[in-house]
């Protein structure tokens, strides 16, 4: 099997070279994945010059450390929002679109599980997440106190096409697909609100936002909380539309819906729910793939490509591993 990356999300960031470099894995530079010659096609700063004057150690390794937890508030008894403190710099890591981290309620890293980041302050030191309790891990965190151990920040919780972003992390118009009044379609079920909520919250402001809310698995009460302090949605400048996303497939009822315009009317349509609605609603609303971003709904175990638990493989037996991907060809 060949792997087939397109591209590595930690490549030239300040975590790269990373531990796969050490182990001849690494996901873009060929001399460090076994071959005795230059062949990748990254043309940012080269991984192999970086790890070798390093004296062949991995750069930047994301360390667990403890973080207070600042409040918690409870929408029901297994679904709660939880807001910590951290410094400013990893706040503002934090803050990209897609952004997540590893978070547990024990000191064994043995509980670490992957959560979206749904809201940073830069200003004062605090990242907030939303989470669905299910079993143990998500049960430690909600037990957790007065701290919780956290590792991070993780780029790639969103993929696709029209994620199209800056050296910042802001994501970008594209001047091609671009209307003179840009307008978004974020499309959301249960846990993807997060990663929504963290794109409105910094949303530019000459875009304007439609948005289609699931309420299953999350409640009405925590959408109005998360959202009710974006400056967009203040601003007026998103509109939302609460349904069952199963509804979206009948044309009639996107007709009928509050905000949701044709698909040709929008720059960016962001779909953060499951694999299934990513692929059936895509395809049944002829989303155009320039535009869309999707959730990364893969397996995240170690965050880092060692352990496997996130490897596809496509048709042609090319593996990909999908916590270091920027995005993914067949979707």
């Amino acid at each position: 099997m060949k792997y087939n990356n397109c591209i590595c999300i930690d490549a030239g960031t300040p975590n790269c070279p990373c531990p796969l470099a050490e182990t001849g894995d690494c996901l873009v530079c060929s001399r460090l994945n076994g071959r005795d010659k230059c062949d990748c096609s990254w043309c940012g700063l080269c991984i192999y010059n970086e790890f070798m004057q390093n004296d062949r150690r991995s750069a930047g390794r994301r360390e667990r450390f403890e973080a207070p937890v600042l409040s918690r508030r409870w929408y029901s008894s297994d679904l709660m929002t939880i807001k910590i403190k951290v410094d400013r710099g990893f706040a503002l890591a934090g803050a990209g679109p897609g952004s997540f981290v590893f978070l547990s309620g024990s000191a064994e890293p043995f509980f670490d599980t992957p959560v979206s980041i749904m809201r940073t302050d830069t200003k004062e030191g605090t990242m907030t997440f939303a989470v669905k309790i299910v079993s143990a891990k998500t049960k430690a965190i909600a037990q957790a106190e007065d701290k919780v151990y956290i590792r991070g920040v993780y780029r790639n919780g969103l993929l696709g096409e029209g994620l199209r972003q800056d050296a910042k992390g802001t994501l970008l118009q594209d001047e091609k697909l671009s209307a003179f009044s840009p307008r978004w379609l974020f499309i959301t079920k249960g846990a993807g609100l997060a990663p929504a909520v963290n794109i409105i919250d910094r949303l530019p402001r000459e875009v304007s936002a439609d948005m289609v809310i699931d309420t299953e698995k999350i409640t009405e009460e925590m959408i109005s909380d998360s959202l009710s302090r974006c400056e967009a949605v203040r601003e007026g400048r998103v509109k939302m539309d609460i349904m069952p996303l199963s509804r979206l497939l009948d044309r009639q009822d996107i007709e009928a819906g509050n905000c949701i315009r044709e698909i040709e009317d929008y720059d960016k349509v962001f779909i953060l729910a499951s694999d299934h609605y990513i692929h059936t609603l895509s395809a049944e609303l002829n989303v155009p793939a320039g535009k869309l971003v999707y959730a990364n709904n893969f397996h995240m175990c170690c965050g880092e490509g060692i352990c496997g638990a996130c490897c596809h493989v496509d048709g042609k037996g090319s593996v990909s591993k999908m916590c270091k991907c920027r995005r993914r060809k067949d979707l």
